[in-house]
């Protein structure tokens, strides 16, 4: 039995993990560029993936009075089965001549509106301001904690140990498409190199850089005499992903090429084929990283996680008798909260969730099926070129994939006071896309219901039709409230199992 609808969103949530892992690594390549200390620059990179050109990166770092402003721009262009998909980042890190953090902004245009993210940070808070189209909120934020540097003292700090000879370097920063989130990142293996630049053999410094928020995905920098990074190579998902310097025409010179299909290449074979897999009901699967420690895989409703060493784990999933919900859960407004992501105060997503629940039970599990049900036929088309819109966008323009489709819902259930996030993992398809019996990357909503006296996590995907709301193939590997200023942070942890992960199919019923 084939589930076509769900698998046609089910790489919605590969793509936004492989888009949160670009983002991190790329911005931070740009950021800790190095460079010499008080001088303006301007460089510009292109983006290479799978062999073809994907996209640009520019990079400068500008003096103006006492302030030093750190600023890096990409767009990138990936294929999903087909559909080309496009994206956008920008970021700007203020900061004084001494390394004191002024403000910072992050944009991302993963959708048909930019969500722009701006930060000053103050004494005692960080004042967060996040605009999407109309929409603008306000919050204050506590300040990131323990010692940090921004980018422009970060890589002051940095050339500071390599000129000294240092072995291995460890500096904390901060890049603003991360939010207030502190990275950590390690230089190490620093050795001289020769390398091929605009057709030139030149002397430059190799060194390996692990990021903390990535556990698992290094990369190689390439540095000039000068500081400046002229390459980084990354495998993601059992991809390269590189950038080289260039000039500005260079690296815009992308118009007449195709983008290269990123999804097929990176599903997962399982050890077996799961007959019936969308009427399964309990499921058991090992999952075991091919090197180095699996990442902790999360606990909720429907599944119980058993570790068995530091690269593997069996993981239980039952589609009855959820687990009771910690009672921090319910206390935590994050859940109920109406961000840019998740719009739960829009005009448009309230509408719509007063519709659904018109002649609906009143029963909070039954409200939120009710609300699943009108998700998954009010998006009519269930295509794969939408980025990462939100539940505003999805309302208005009814299309999208898993990650429209668990947006929306969890945006209708916060409007009808259930609270609600965004779970993100692996769902099972006996076809997809030209693969047969595979797992795939797939995003679903999760609803915290009240019945008989206690409290659950409800697993909904949208993208099922009205027969069931869930199935035993659907492994979370992590959920996020989709907050301002970090809205798919939930989904960093998964872009570091990407073309990493093997699943073993102990018992499926």
């Amino acid at each position: 039995m084939k589930h076509t609808n769900a698998m046609r969103g089910a790489h919605g949530a590969r793509h936004a993990g492989l888009v949160v892992a670009l983002a991190a690594v790329l911005s931070l390549a740009g950021m800790l560029g190095l460079g010499r200390d008080g001088e303006n620059r301007d460089r510009w990179y292109i983006l290479e993936m799978l062999g073809g050109k994907v996209g640009w990166m520019h990079s400068t770092v500008s003096n103006d009075g006492d302030k030093v402003i750190s600023k890096s721009e990409m767009e990138f262009r990936l294929k999903r089965g087909g559909a080309e998909v496009s994206m956008a980042m920008k970021t700007e890190f203020v900061e004084t001549g001494e390394g004191k953090p002024v403000s910072m902004r992050s944009v991302q245009k993963f959708g048909t509106l930019a969500i722009d993210n701006q930060y000053v940070f103050g004494p005692e808070n960080v004042t967060l301001t996040s605009r999407q189209g109309d929409s603008v909120k306000t919050s204050k934020e506590p300040l990131p904690q323990g010692t940090w540097l921004p980018p422009a003292a970060a890589e002051k700090y940095v050339l500071q140990r390599m000129n000294s000879g240092a072995k291995e370097i460890v500096v904390r920063t901060i890049d603003p498409s991360n939010g207030l989130a502190i990275a950590t990142a390690t230089r190490s293996k620093i050795e001289p190199a020769k390398l091929m630049v605009g057709g030139r053999e030149v002397e430059v410094t190799k060194s390996s850089v692990a990021v903390s928020l990535l556990p698992g995905v290094d990369s190689t920098e390439y540095t000039d005499n000068e500081g400046e990074l002229v390459r980084s190579e990354t495998a993601l998902a059992g991809m390269p992903v590189i950038l080289n310097v260039a000039t500005e025409a260079e690296a815009k010179a992308l118009a007449a090429q195709a983008a290269p299909e990123v999804m097929v290449s990176t599903f997962i074979k399982p050890s077996r084929a799961i007959p019936n897999a969308r009427i399964s009901r309990r499921g058991v699967y090992v999952l075991k990283m091919d090197k180095g420690d699996l990442p902790p895989i999360p606990e909720t409703g429907s599944q119980r996680v058993e570790k068995l060493d530091a690269g593997s784990a069996r993981v239980t999933v039952s589609t009855g008798g959820e687990a009771d919900a910690p009672e921090a859960d319910w206390n935590d407004a994050k859940y109920l909260a109406a961000t840019s992501m998740c719009n739960a105060s829009d005009a448009k997503v309230k509408e719509l969730t007063q519709k659904a629940l018109a002649n609906a039970p009143k029963g909070e599990r039954q409200r939120a099926e009710a609300l699943r049900r009108f998700v998954h036929s009010y998006i009519k088309d269930k295509d794969l070129d939408v980025g990462f819109a939100s539940a505003s966008e999805v309302a208005r323009n009814a299309e999208g994939d898993c990650t429209e489709h668990g947006v929306l819902l969890a945006g209708m259930l916060r409007a009808a006071g259930i609270r609600a996030r965004v779970a993100s993992g692996l769902i099972y398809a006996d076809a997809f896309a030209g693969g047969t019996n595979i797992f795939g990357y797939h995003m679903w909503a999760q609803a915290l219901v009240e019945e008989n006296g206690k409290r659950h996590w409800v697993d909904l995907d949208a993208t099922f039709p009205d027969i069931r709301p869930f199935d035993a193939t659907h492994i979370a590997l992590g959920y996020s409230a989709l907050e301002d200023g970090d809205p798919v942070a939930g989904m960093s942890s998964l872009a570091s199992l990407l073309g990493r992960l093997s699943v073993k199919v102990e018992k499926v019923d």
